[in-house]
């Protein structure tokens, strides 16, 4: 099966397009892993600049799902939004990178207790988001089936998949179809990635020289684009990419952190040009490989960076966005789909260009203020509670 045939990432159809992203990374911001010793980046330190990131990632994907669901022109103003699904790819890379630098040091002799921690901390970070927009849809489901106000695409309702979506196994070759929150299945993929990251930490702490950090990271992206470009049938393609991506992201952290501390302006320039290259990039249509490969060499260049570009990425507002970004994730689609039918019913098809810019501009108004309230109300405090009970439980 080729890559842009069998990608569920990033052109699954619900309504026309269905792509999303629903990484959560947090906020980089712990102290209580040890750092490895004679290291330049440790676990402890603080970078708003990739918190920044996940903002540029949301937005990438907003972008991209909003003129799916509500045609406006906005590919057209700005063309780069046609490949804002790679936002997708952009947070599996993100992943693999803050993981690393936050769990290596506790993972590279895992013990179970480590395990455990780190398993629980994932788990929390993405269940009850996950959940809680899941069991959203299935009453409106219901209201709007009793209402007799049957919703389109039934096939993508089926009750029959809640089981796989409920267990995170959606994204892993079953169901063939990504219905209910089509987000989410990129934190079915990311859970996979971190059941293989203890397996994977003892194997990235022998990695001693950057050179060779960066080879891997080349050839992870490489080998999973051949793979997914190829004709072979590739069971659960998602897989193979969060696995590719995120094993590049890891191979990124150990190249800033092995070695020599880099020179600071480097990763400003690096992070700058590396992003503007890939909005023309993107605008023209390159290839996927070299379009994640520049995103890949953002995320290094903010990793890096202590300038211009650590200030604009670091800014309140990317860092606020970036902070509640999987809740952006979680529910945009949502807020999208009923956005599209309230809209419809108005009769948005038929007004000027201006009507529309301003209803997409309330449309990401919303789906702000949606995502706002499942951070505060939902997301941050059932994620201390959890923690708490788990330090209570020690």
């Amino acid at each position: 099966m080729s890559y842009e045939g069998s990608r569920m990432l990033s052109s699954v159809n619900w309504a026309q397009s269905v792509s999303g992203a629903g990484i959560s990374t947090g906020t980089f911001t712990y102290s209580d892993q040890a750092s490895t010793r004679g290291q330049s980046l440790s676990a402890s330190t603080y970078l708003p600049p990739l918190t920044g990131i996940r903002a540029l990632a949301a937005l990438l994907v907003l972008g991209f799902h909003l003129e799916q669901q509500l045609p406006s022109g906005l590919f057209s103003f700005l063309p780069f939004l046609s490949h804002g699904d790679l936002g997708v790819d952009f947070f599996f890379i993100l992943s693999g990178f803050i993981i690393t630098h936050v769990y290596l040091a506790s993972l590279a002799s895992p013990s179970w207790g480590a395990i455990r921690v780190f398993f629980w901390h994932r788990f929390i970070r993405l269940y009850p988001v996950h959940i809680a927009v899941l069991a959203g849809l299935v009453v409106m489901v219901l209201v709007a089936g009793s209402a007799g106000n049957d919703l389109n695409h039934p096939q993508l309702w089926g009750w029959q998949d809640l089981f796989w979506q409920v267990t995170l196994l959606h994204a892993w070759g079953a169901p063939s179809v990504n219905g209910w929150n089509p987000p989410s299945w990129s934190i079915s993929a990311e859970w996979f990635a971190y059941l293989t990251f203890p397996l994977l930490a003892p194997a990235l702490l022998r990695v001693q020289e950057r050179r060779t950090a960066l080879v891997i990271a080349v050839a992870a992206l490489g080998v999973t684009s051949l793979l997914l470009m190829s004709s072979l049938n590739v069971w659960a393609p998602s897989l193979v990419l969060v696995f590719g991506e995120f094993v590049c992201g890891a191979a990124l952290c150990r190249a800033v952190t092995v070695g020599k501390a880099l020179p600071r302006l480097s990763g400003d320039t690096l992070g700058a040009v590396a992003f503007a290259a890939f909005l023309v990039g993107a605008s023209a249509d390159v290839a996927y490989f070299a379009l994640v490969s520049l995103l890949a060499l953002t995320i290094l260049g903010a990793a890096m960076s202590r300038g211009f570009l650590a200030q604009i990425l670091g800014s309140r507002p990317l860092v606020w966005l970036g902070t509640v970004s999987y809740s952006v994730y979680m529910t945009h689609f949502t807020v999208l789909i009923l956005m599209r039918r309230l809209l419809a019913r108005l009769g948005f098809i038929e007004w000027n260009m201006a009507t529309k810019f301003s209803a997409v501009l309330l449309t990401v108004a919303l789906v702000l203020v949606v995502a706002a309230i499942v951070f505060y109300v939902i997301e941050r405090p059932a994620r201390t509670l959890l923690r708490n009970q788990m330090a209570e439980a020690k």
